[in-house]
This record gives C-alpha cells, structure tokens and sequence, in this order.
C-alpha cells in the first residue's frame, strides 16, 4: 500500500512538473514566413519582413519594411512606409510604426505613419497565403 501511495505521488508531482513545464504555444510563435489577405501580404525572415498593400488590381502601390527580428505573439517595432509614385524620385519614405499580434495562424497588423497622420489597417493576415504582386508602375 505505502508503494502504490509513493508511486502515485510521484506520478503526481512528475504531471505537475509536465504542466509547469514550457510547451509551444502561442506566446513562442513565430512570425517567419509568408503572411496575406486579399489586400495585403506579409514576408518575414529572422531579421525583417516587408507588407505590400494593394493599390488596384493586382500591384501594390505602397508597402512598409522593418529591418530587425519581429518578435512574436505581439510586437510593436519601428521601421518604414514607402509610397510609390509616377515622380522621381519614384517613391516617398516615411518613418512607421508596426504593430501586431498572432495567434495561432491569424496575425492582425496596424501601421501608424506618424507624418502623414495615417494608421493604415488593421490588416487582418492568415499564415501561408502568399501574394505576388508587382510594384504598380505609375504613369
């Protein structure tokens, strides 16, 4: 009797310690790979990702850029919003602020565009939908 006890204490404390212990979940997700929606696409690697957001059509007129690891389930990082445009010098940058937060195989994406007084989205992407968009060639 004082074995089976033991024995199932120690099962006990061993599930308890399973439990304790850190699974993947969503708060160890991570971004990297291709993100989209019908109005905008997602590329992220280790150290940065690029969101196209369609213009007309099928071509992006403007997308936003970080450079650095975007980090996963939220993330609120700095990078850039570029406009394309018919002008030399061709396009318009502007200093951005993304941020965003996944779960599961959802990610919702806002870009504050502090110059323009813009907030572009929420884009709401889900993992794997690719896009291949081109730049939209303005007259």
């Amino acid at each position: 009797m004082r074995l089976s006890v033991a024995v199932l204490a120690l099962l006990g404390a061993a599930g308890l310690a399973g439990a304790c212990m850190k699974t993947p979940t969503e708060s160890s997700a991570s971004l990297v790979g291709v993100w989209g929606s019908a109005t905008a696409g997602l590329a992220v690697t280790d150290t940065g990702g690029t969101l196209r957001i369609l213009s007309s059509g099928t071509c992006y007129g403007s997308y936003a850029d970080v450079t650095g690891p975007v980090p996963a389930p939220t993330f609120d990082v700095a990078g850039t919003f570029t406009q394309l445009t018919g002008a030399f010098p061709g396009k318009i940058q502007y200093a951005a602020q993304l941020s965003g937060e996944v779960a599961r195989d959802s990610l919702v994406l806002t870009v504050l565009v502090p110059a323009l007084q813009q907030t572009l989205g929420p884009y709401r992407l889900a993992r794997g939908v690719g896009n291949s968009w081109t730049a939209c060639a303005f007259p």
